[in-house]
């Protein structure tokens, strides 16, 4: 009984030992997975070795409403905007230098019925002229307050103000002085934004200004000389790298839609926007014309969503553009970058019969050299008078189509117009496009200038011409 019972206590001993090693090893193990991940040896092995990923929150799309006259067609832009930008950004007051030294302001008679039936969170914006010598901060603070209350009372609610002045770098420090005094004076529940210029991100006095706002937002559009371009995708994404090496507060990106005219004179230059600045006598040599392009821009949002800066926060768009605008890109074409998505143009040929298309078809676009397509018209016994469009069903301007080809039977007479010309031939009408005079500047690979005379926008119509024919069928469309 004594060695049975030494031999159980010596096995107790054994087990308890091989019992804690095994509690020791299960310790050590990683904790299982959940059952509805893949636990597979080559998913674990790939898991084991992998870095994190970082997934950056989706950029937010904001846009800027920069009419000093608003009028229907920003009500109608404001509808239209709902589903693609999250905010808007209103110019709503200005301050312009006198040279007796008074500012100048002008407050924008913004309709508040429209803004309060947009859901969107607001940003008041406040412009300062760049070329304001010094800043009376006394008497800003007091115009924006005043503003502030006229807006409150209302019933229009903000959700910041942003102050947009192109500071001299020398002047940041002042400027800074002015932004904390300014932060002082807002309501708590109120946000302070500042537009940023790329040379400031060089300057040691921008950091500690940083510390009086709560949003930056970098404008990396024409800060330069604007005869070089509009925009510099690899010139603005170092500068969005720049940023986010220093930035202590959350920021966004402004890029462009608009278009401008550079016109040069002998004391230096003008740039022309929506409002016509040139002088009618003057040689059209002495203008440029440029535009920010969509597939440029939209190449830079997908790049900049690769982006790993949490502060880096969205996109604000300059600006939205109305009905009637010359020199900005259409609602759709700036939606469609924005979203990302295909952009492409989509010009085809309308044949109108008393006021009603009576047919259509063919497609111009820029990549094929030449697209023919035959579509017939019926037959008719008599003469009859129809008139020729080219509409764009894309999300971009496209280039004309240089030939627009016709059989025709039976013509009485044709005419061309809206820079075609209409040339007989055996059997057919072609309808030509006009050779355009040479721009002035050639434009660079980096800043390509969109030609504004041989573009068609997306939804635009462009009528080139008309025939009376007893029949007509469409030959061809050639692009350029």
């Amino acid at each position: 009984m004594g060695n049975l019972i030494k031999n159980i206590r010596q096995n107790q001993g054994l087990l308890c030992a091989l019992l804690s090693a095994i509690l020791f090893v299960c310790a050590c193990q990683p904790a299982a997975k959940s059952s509805n991940l893949n636990t597979s040896p080559n998913a674990r092995d790939s898991e084991s070795t992998s870095a994190p990923i970082h997934i950056h929150a989706e950029l937010a799309q904001e846009v800027y409403i920069w009419q000093r006259q608003w009028r229907p067609a920003n009500q109608r832009a404001l509808v239209q905007s709902q589903g693609a930008f999250q905010g808007l950004r209103i110019l709503a007051l200005q301050a312009h230098p006198k040279p007796n030294g008074a500012d100048i302001w002008f407050e924008v008679a913004v309709n508040h019925a429209w803004l309060q039936a947009d859901p969107r969170p607001k940003v008041a914006v406040i412009r300062l002229d760049g070329q304001l010598s010094h800043l009376n901060d006394e008497e800003v603070i007091n115009k924006i307050s005043q503003l502030l209350n006229s807006w409150q009372k209302k019933g229009t609610h903000i959700a910041g103000v942003e102050i947009d002045h192109d500071s001299a770098s020398s002047k940041l420090p002042a400027y800074r002085n002015f932004l904390k005094k300014l932060k002082a004076q807002l309501p708590a529940e109120l946000k302070l934004s500042i537009t940023a210029l790329p040379a400031w991100l060089s300057s040691a006095d921008f950091p500690p200004l940083l510390g009086t706002i709560d949003e930056l937002v970098l404008q990396i559009h024409s800060v330069s000389d604007p005869r070089l371009g509009l925009f510099d995708a690899d010139l603005g994404w170092q500068w969005v790298q720049q940023l986010s090496n220093i930035s202590t507060v959350p920021y966004l990106i402004a890029l462009p839609t608009y278009g401008s005219a550079v016109i040069s004179t002998a004391s230096g230059y003008r740039v022309e926007s929506e409002t016509p600045l040139r002088d009618q006598t003057r040689s059209p040599e002495t203008v440029q014309e440029l535009q920010a392009n969509p597939e440029i821009l939209h190449a830079f949002v997908q790049r900049l969503e690769t982006a790993t800066d949490d502060r880096l926060r969205g996109i604000i768009w300059f600006r939205l553009p109305l009905e009637g605008d010359k020199r900005v890109w259409p609602l759709n074409t700036l939606i469609a970058v924005a979203k990302g998505e295909k952009l492409s143009a989509s010009i085809e040929l309308a044949i109108l019969d008393d006021n009603k298309i009576a047919a259509q078809g063919g497609t111009a676009t820029a990549n094929p050299p030449q697209l023919s397509i035959n579509t017939q018209l019926g037959l008719n016994t008599q003469p009859r008078l129809f008139r020729l469009a080219l509409v764009n069903k894309g999300n971009i301007a496209g280039d004309l189509p240089s030939i627009v080809s016709l059989a025709a039977k039976a013509c009485s007479g044709y005419d061309a117009q809206n820079g075609y010309r209409v040339t007989p031939k055996l059997g057919l009408l072609e309808w030509q496009l006009r050779a355009e005079t040479p721009e002035p500047f050639a434009p660079s690979a980096a800043n390509p200038v969109l030609k504004t005379t041989t573009k068609l926008n997306p939804g635009g119509q462009r009528v080139i011409g008309w025939a009376r024919c007893e029949s007509l069928s469409l030959q061809g469309i050639y692009a350029q």
